[in-house]
């Protein structure tokens, strides 16, 4: 066997192996949809303020804006330690819709990284339906991360994040005089 004829032997092979080393992250993505008894203005005008989140999100204690509104960066402050920055893509007044993307992360307090998140506040018969949409990576975008930075960690972390901040908006938007 000729060196030609090894290679067109081996190649198939070690070409099959390839993929498995390469497992970094991948692409998560995350979304969860909550129906508000209060006027979609109302709503809108509760989660607009990009400066305003701890007011109404239960795991943030703090809300810092260098900047505002739109192009702005916001430093949060979780209620159990930790902080990251956000730079506020987009707010949008007609479409209701408000789009923020990690700056700084702090993996210790948030396992995720690269996110960026999409609310949107839609009419419906009895009031509104807030959607809020991320899309992120986990904290660790090595091959082998520890269990508390893998996806699945980055998974739960989101998760919770979006839906306790909206039953706090939910709650906020319910009992303020304008809902």
């Amino acid at each position: 066997m000729n060196i030609r004829q090894l290679c067109a032997a081996v190649m198939p092979v070690a070409m099959l192996a390839m993929p498995a080393s390469a497992h970094g992250p991948t692409p998560q993505q995350a979304e969860h949809r909550i129906e508000i008894a209060a006027a979609p203005e109302a709503v809108w005008d509760i989660l607009r303020d990009p400066a305003t989140i701890a007011v109404w999100h239960p795991d943030i204690a703090s809300a810092e804006m260098e900047g505002e509104g739109q192009g702005g960066k916001r430093t949060i402050t979780f209620a159990e330690g930790g902080s990251v920055i956000d730079g506020i893509d987009r707010i949008d007044d007609t479409a209701m819709h408000i789009r923020w993307r990690l700056s700084h992360e702090d993996p210790d307090s948030f396992p995720v990284s690269y996110y960026t998140n999409d609310v949107t506040v839609e009419p419906v018969p009895d009031g509104a339906e807030v959607v809020w949409k991320a899309s992120f990576y986990r904290a660790d975008t090595t091959n082998e991360p520890q269990d508390r930075f893998s996806d699945q960690a980055a998974i739960d972390a989101m998760k919770k994040f979006i839906t306790d901040g909206l039953e706090g908006l939910k709650t906020q938007a319910e009992t303020s005089p304008e809902g």
